[in-house]
């Protein structure tokens, strides 16, 4: 759940999810539809196979609850009884496979949570994070931060997926002229197989999309203001980000658009490490770099090594930063 909109899935239907506005005001709904369209967009210039990062489908949008469950003959004694706010019907983005979470778990959770079953999952792929203990505001157990050295841990290739971003956002910015604004770079399930074992990519969340209007100044603040997915240029991975931005930029022949981008973001190095302040790291750490408490500097009050107790604080982070 976000502030904008909340995604329900529907049993026998696994493999979509309804995405449904929370306050059904006439800006709501067109923010929606917008949101609808544009990822039929996206998918028609950014989308295909060649693509690190996958997008998810959007399979069609209604004005109110009413109209779907009419259109895919949801009777009203199977009624989902969701409230009669407009929604569209997305692909489900499925959690990260059991070995990966099973993975996570052990290197990076605290002591409670390793003889339970692996949570289930997203993880958020910040590579403009070199180290853990940069934070995140998004520290929980359902969209779990993996910064770099986390991402190299795992066994995950670091490069490509910073390749991958270039190319996705390059994609967005050139073949669809939209900024990007607080897109997310996610390590998922295979939406085809959940039980494979492949790691899986996809790029989410595109309800703050804007067009830029050639302007490399709204594209680098969007950048900077997002969550720190794209590597920063003095990380490790910033050239394989830089190729793939600039290639796939060129294939929309706007080459000059994206050498701006680039030279900005290289030349604003001390508003970009300021903007990584923002996401406050509210854990402690162990020298192997586990989870062991709660940073009391935050604010936040103590933890506790209950499993129960860890679950609500780990979910309930999020909410607080959010």
């Amino acid at each position: 759940m976000g502030s904008f909109a909340t995604v329900f899935v529907s049993e026998g239907r696994g493999g979509v999810v309804l995405k449904q506005i929370q306050d059904p005001c006439k800006d709501a709904v067109a923010m929606l539809m917008k949101e609808h369209d544009d990822l039929l967009t996206l998918n028609s210039v950014c989308g295909g196979s060649s693509q690190f990062f996958q997008l998810p489908r959007a399979h069609g949008s209604y004005t109110d609850y009413y109209s779907f469950a009419q259109e895919v003959g949801i009777q009203r004694t199977e009624d989902m009884g969701l409230p009669p706010h407009a929604l569209y019907v997305m692909q489900h983005i499925w959690p990260v496979s059991h070995w990966l979470a099973t993975s996570i778990r052990d290197f990076f959770l605290p002591q409670p949570f390793r003889d339970q079953p692996p949570p289930q999952l997203l993880a958020r792929l910040y590579l403009g994070n070199g180290t853990s203990r940069q934070g995140s505001r998004f520290v929980n157990t359902e969209n779990f931060p993996l910064s770099a050295d986390r991402i190299e841990r795992l066994g995950l290739p670091a490069d490509k997926i910073a390749a991958g971003m270039g190319q996705m956002l390059a994609s967005i910015n050139f073949k669809a002229g939209r900024d990007g604004r607080d897109i997310e770079f996610v390590l998922c399930g295979h939406p085809e197989n959940p039980l494979s074992k492949v790691p899986f990519y996809e790029c989410i969340d595109f309800n703050q999309m804007r067009p830029h209007g050639g302007s490399a100044i709204v594209i680098v603040s969007s950048m900077v203001s997002n969550d720190p997915y794209y590597p920063r240029p003095w990380s490790p991975q910033w050239q394989a980000f830089a190729d793939a931005y600039l290639a796939t930029a060129a294939e929309a022949n706007e080459s000059p658009l994206a050498h701006d981008v680039l030279q900005k973001m290289a030349s604003d190095r001390e508003k970009i490490e300021a903007s990584l302040l923002n996401h406050v790291d509210v854990f402690t750490y162990d020298q192997h770099d586990k989870i062991i408490g709660l940073n009391y500097e935050n604010g936040l009050i103590g933890f506790s090594q209950n499993l129960r107790n860890v679950n609500h604080v780990l979910i309930g982070i999020c909410t607080m930063f959010d």
